[in-house]
């Protein structure tokens, strides 16, 4: 069995092996890693609801090549963004630009928590014990009946 100072030992080098022995990226993974991370940062034209990463259509991939063609020239992130918005619209940030279209989603989900509480709460109270009593010659009645039942 090996003493956990050697196990640990042995550990530690390892890692240390593995930091020194890593490559630094290399300039076309990282052009590739920020022409991912734009295609996902904006919506796709082309298919409704989904980023440029996500869009399987041939002419988000068309986009998506611009992208990285854009960037291999030494195009920056923010200018191929530009770019993008000045060609297809507002609707590729995906992001509201005025403050009523970050309040009103937000009270939206604040209503609809109040309404689910609300039902929530209706749906378990009990009722009130607060029925109107019988009154006297009703009741007088009722036990008169209740006695000329014969029993079988």
């Amino acid at each position: 069995m090996r003493s956990p100072r050697r196990t640990s030992l042995a550990l530690l080098l390892a890692g240390v092996c593995l930091f020194a022995c890593h490559p630094a990226d290399d300039p076309e993974s990282v052009r590739a890693r920020t022409a991912h991370e734009i295609a996902r940062d904006l919506m796709s034209p082309f298919c409704p609801g989904r980023t440029l990463a996500e869009c399987s259509s041939p002419d988000a991939g068309a986009v998506r090549e611009e992208i990285r063609e854009s960037l291999r020239a030494g195009e920056q992130p923010a200018a191929i963004r530009a770019r993008i918005q000045a060609r297809f619209g507002d609707y590729v940030l995906g992001v509201p630009r005025e403050r009523i279209g970050w309040v009103l989603p937000i009270l939206a989900l604040v209503a609809g928590a109040g309404a689910l509480v609300f039902a929530l709460r209706r749906a378990v109270q009990r009722p009130s014990a607060s029925a109107a009593p019988v009154p006297p010659e009703i009741a007088r009645e009722l036990a008169r009946e209740l006695d000329d039942v014969e029993p079988d």
